[in-house]
């Protein structure tokens, strides 16, 4: 049986500058109710829940507005605790959901109406189920996602983005690339995978989550090591970056099928420390709130 709680109000410091109206924290997650909404049988973690009220307070206490729910793998393609979520944000929401290829088009535009936005393509966790052509696997997503005006969301290393270079340039579709590609922080920004990034950002079609700047500083521990890497991404695509703070921060764990009732703890990680990497790597306020708003109401559509 998994837990059913685990203490999330950590302290969230205020941010050292204002954030811009409107900020958007474009990358978060919600579990549960479990009751209502079960983890998915194939999951590579047990987490406790994390509701959308815990995260709305945090919201608050370091002067966020908006928000973009991104459906986690602990649920699959199972989207019913994120779009419950959504329907509790109004206009400050939008969301981005999981699903096979071939999805019903009816079911995509109920979707839409709800205020989904894109599909997120999982490259990382059971990442073997993608054996496949994946190149093709993009131009099917491409197809379905084509007709409602989304984007695809790709949640992939980069090493892994570098095979899939090609066929991302050629996407017909905008491209949103997860966690700045999941580079290792300590092997620089000239690191192959990481220049492939650079080459993807540079594309007009291609965007770029600044979020995971804990995940991609995971050897050094130090936050400020994600810096070189804003700056990159920014001097290619300063239009097509957006913030998200990766709420609650699910534990770090092999991607694999999870074994036994063990609760995988959630990370503390403080969402002001976050945005105060984001302002030092771009001290000029003008570029701050692109990034966390009017690059956010772009890629998402948000009218209110």
């Amino acid at each position: 049986m998994i837990a059913a709680m685990q203490p999330l109000d950590g302290t969230h410091r205020r941010p050292s500058q204002p954030l811009p109206e409107l900020a958007a924290d474009c990358h978060m997650h919600v579990f549960g109710p479990f009751e209502r909404f079960p983890l998915a049988a194939g999951r590579a973690y047990n987490v406790a829940e994390a509701p959308l009220a815990v995260h709305e307070r945090m919201k608050r206490a370091v002067g966020l507005e908006r928000t973009v729910l991104v459906q986690a793998s602990g649920h699959g393609e199972d989207n019913r605790a994120m779009l419950a979520a959504l329907a509790q944000l109004g206009v400050h929401g939008r969301a981005v959901a999981v699903v096979p290829p071939g999805f019903p088009a009816e079911d995509l535009q109920a979707m839409h109406a709800a205020g989904v936005r894109g599909l997120r393509l999982n490259l990382v966790t059971f990442g073997a189920r993608y054996s496949g052509d994946r190149a093709q696997l993009v131009g099917d997503y491409e197809r379905m996602l084509a007709p409602l005006g989304w984007h695809l969301q790709v949640f992939a290393d980069a090493a892994t983005l570098r095979l899939l270079e090609p066929a991302l340039i050629r996407c017909g579709v905008p491209v949103v690339i997860d966690h700045m590609g999941l580079p290792d922080a300590a092997g620089g920004t000239g690191q192959p995978g990481f220049q492939a990034v650079l080459r993807l950002a540079a594309a007009p079609h291609v965007w770029v989550k600044l979020a995971g700047a804990d995940r991609i500083t995971r050897a050094s521990g130090k936050l400020r090591d994600a810096i070189p890497f804003m700056r990159a991404l920014a001097a290619v695509a300063p239009g097509r970056l957006v913030w998200g703070s990766d709420w609650p921060h699910i534990g770090f764990h092999p991607g694999e099928q999870v074994q036994g009732g063990e609760l995988l703890p959630y990370r503390g990680v403080d969402a002001g420390e976050l945005l105060d990497v984001l302002i030092e790597a771009f001290p000029d306020a003008r570029a701050r709130h692109a990034i966390l708003a009017a690059n956010p109401a772009r890629l998402y559509g948000f009218n209110g």
